[in-house]
Formats: structure tokens, sequence, C-alpha cells
């Protein structure tokens, strides 16, 4: 059984268990302990699961917010791979949406010696690390998250995107299921990406491999509603035949 699949065997066995020993998941998957140790501490990592002695849980029922600074620091190659992808698409006078993301914040990253375009986003840490270029950047306004403390959210933050058309919007999610659902944990977040979404002619989803296969609880849109998927290496190629009308790169 390959990592992945024993992954969400994994966590189908929890859903369905609560709490589930690593003997357990040895017995019932026919792995070694290290195996499943390690599958455990990916899935962790993800902000899936809690890791406790002898064994793991669900975590919160995947609603827990990993911090911004944790998740700038994992997947760091497979996301600079993504926005490498991404900034091939940004021309010169565009107007471009970034949400709280840190795959967004890597894209924005390959922004910084750009000029003669307009960013409108909810992450702070965007907004400083552009406070350095020449590119014309906009806040949402709101409120900083409680849980995502880089975030801006709240009613404020919609009536900014309400108020600007953009070309594209960059974005990332939690999870993308098999069946192309695109979920996410926190309802507040997913708020103000609709409207961005909305307001954007071309949407722009840049997810890395690790968060295919799995769902979060709220569904923020379905992979038909995005024009195009970037993740790493070829890892998009799953959704090919299930979604003809998205563009991978």
């Amino acid at each position: 059984m390959l990592n992945k699949e024993r992954e969400q065997e994994i966590l189908g066995i929890l859903k369905l268990n609560g709490f589930v020993s690593v003997k357990q998941l040895c017995d019932t998957l026919f792995a070694s302990e290290s195996s499943i140790r390690r599958d455990l501490k990916s899935l962790e990592e993800r902000g899936l699961v809690k890791r406790s002695y002898g064994g793991a849980s669900l975590q919160n029922n995947f609603s827990n917010i990993v911090t911004f600074n944790h998740r700038t620091r994992r997947n760091v190659k497979q996301k600079r791979d993504i926005a490498k992808k991404a900034v091939s698409l940004i021309h010169d006078g565009n107007i471009v949406f970034l949400d709280q993301s840190s795959t967004a914040f890597y894209l924005a990253t390959e922004l910084v010696n750009r000029s003669s375009l307009t960013v409108v986003t909810n992450n702070i840490e965007i907004l400083m690390l552009l406070s350095n270029s020449r590119i014309k950047v906009i806040s949402s306004g709101g409120f900083l998250s409680d849980e995502n403390r880089n975030c801006l959210i709240g009613g404020n933050a919609q009536k900014t995107f309400e108020n600007i058309f953009a070309d594209y919007v960059f974005f990332s999610v939690k999870a993308v299921s098999d069946d192309a659902a695109v979920t996410d944990c926190s309802t507040e977040e997913i708020a103000v990406r609709k409207t961005m979404l909305k307001n954007a002619d071309k949407k722009v989803l840049l997810c890395d491999s690790t968060k295919f296969g799995v769902r979060a609880p709220f569904k923020q849109c379905d992979l038909s509603d995005v024009d195009y998927l970037i993740s790493e290496d070829n890892a998009a190629l799953r959704f090919s035949e299930l979604q003809s009308n998205v563009k991978l790169l």
C-alpha cells in the first residue's frame, strides 16, 4: 500500500473510532510500526490528526489552524515550484487578489521585483513583504482572525473585494478531495475568499499534493469552479479526467 493510500485509510479509521493505537493501525493495515508512526507524523504536520502516547486521534475534526510561520516552513520546495508556475500567468497591468495562504505568500515573493501590478490581499505577511516593492498594494482591511493571525477577515474585508474586479485570484485551501470538493476549516476565511472568487476573472487554485485526497469540514467551492489548478510536478494530473475544464499547470 502506498503512503498516500495508507494515510487515507488511517483517517477513515480515526473518523470511525475517534482514537486508535499505533498497534491497532499496524494490525489493521498490515504495516510496520515505523511506517504508521511516519504516516501519523505527516498527518499531524498537516493539521489533520493529533498524536498522543501510543496512538492518535482526529485533530478537532480538522478544525485547527496551523500558524502561518509553521505553514511557511512546510513543503517549501513544493510551494516554491507552484509559485514559479503561477507567476507566469501574471502580466503587467493586472489586478491580482492573493488570499491569506502561505502558498500565496510564496507567489508574492516572486512578484517583489515586478512593477505595474496591483495586488489586493488580506494577508498581513504579504502586505509587509510587498511594502518594499514598486507594486501598488491594497489592504483588504477588516480585523485579525483569532485563529490565523496573519489573516484579515470580516465584513470590511469582504467589502474591499466586492468593490474591486481582478484579473486573477490566487488562493489555497486545506484540502481537495477525490470527488473534487475544495474545502477548508475556517468559515470566516471562506467567506472572504468567496468574494475574491466572485470578482476575479480567472480563478487559480494553488495546492501542493499533500492536500489531495482529504477533506476539511467546510466547502469553499468545487474544482470545476476554478480555471487553473497548480501543483508541484505532475501531481494534479489525478484530476485531469474528472475535471476536463480545469487547466493544470
